[in-house]
């Protein structure tokens, strides 16, 4: 059984640290879906990727934050760092993460770039990851998962890093990336709920009209809100009604 750590309540607005299993596994729908609903609702949260890995030369490298932007609009200003790889983020920027998490005013969701255990900064001894980042801030780890019939074997050694690791988790949700068959989702899905017993908050369906390479949100915000469990997220973040 996975015992989640408690977290000191500070009497603020929180974050929540977003991470995924695979690669394209829809990390940016599910944290501009999440926060767009919750705004939709009267919370105030925003959507925001502290740290992007990318070459100078590239020219898409702000397309996550232009679609975080287009589904809803930041209310105060979360400057990334922007790095070529895990070995350029020095100790400056690091700080500068954390920084620019601890003072926003309302709660937020980050985004973390490739998957759970990739490099986010490395050190002589090892490197840090989006556990790493998750404990530094005293936030609670969420993952994504693309829906897909071998869930368990996508999840189960995710599950087992964060206990490793001692990482907080609030708990999972899947992204329906493309039109796929699971016949067995179901049980899938309790069976882990059981073993494991983290949280499944739910899953955002497949719509041709989102799309972030195309920076369309299509019906987001109505298949979240259709599909994933906000309360527990609400909660976690301690939102402010404006």
């Amino acid at each position: 059984m996975m015992n989640r750590p408690s977290l000191p309540n500070a009497g603020r607005p929180q974050g929540i640290v977003v991470a995924g299993t695979h690669p394209r596994c829809g990390k940016t729908v599910a944290c501009a879906g999440l926060a767009g609903v919750l705004s939709q609702l009267g919370f105030r949260t925003q959507a925001a990727k502290p740290l992007v890995f990318t070459p100078k030369i590239s020219l898409s490298h702000s397309r996550d934050l232009l679609f975080f932007n287009r589904v809803l609009p930041p209310w105060s200003t979360f400057e990334p760092v922007w790095a070529e790889s895990a070995h350029h983020v020095s100790v400056q920027d690091w700080q500068r993460i954390l920084e620019s998490c601890r003072k926003q005013p309302y709660g937020y969701i980050l985004e973390t770039p490739g998957l759970l255990a990739s490099p986010l900064r490395y050190l002589p001894e090892g490197f840090m990851d989006a556990s790493d980042l998750a404990q530094a801030l005293q936030n609670p780890l969420l993952l994504v998962t693309p829906k897909q019939p071998d869930i368990i074997a996508a999840l189960a050694p995710a599950f087992a890093y964060c206990r490793l690791k001692n990482t907080p988790l609030l708990g999972w949700i899947a992204v329906e990336t493309s039109p796929t068959e699971a016949p067995h989702w179901d049980t899938d899905v309790l069976s882990l709920t059981q073993q494991y017993q983290v949280p499944y908050l739910g899953k955002i369906a497949y719509s041709p009209s989102i799309s972030v390479e195309a920076c369309q949100q299509g019906n987001l915000l109505r298949m979240t809100e259709m599909g994933v469990d906000l309360l527990p997220i609400q909660q976690e973040l301690q939102l402010l009604v404006p």
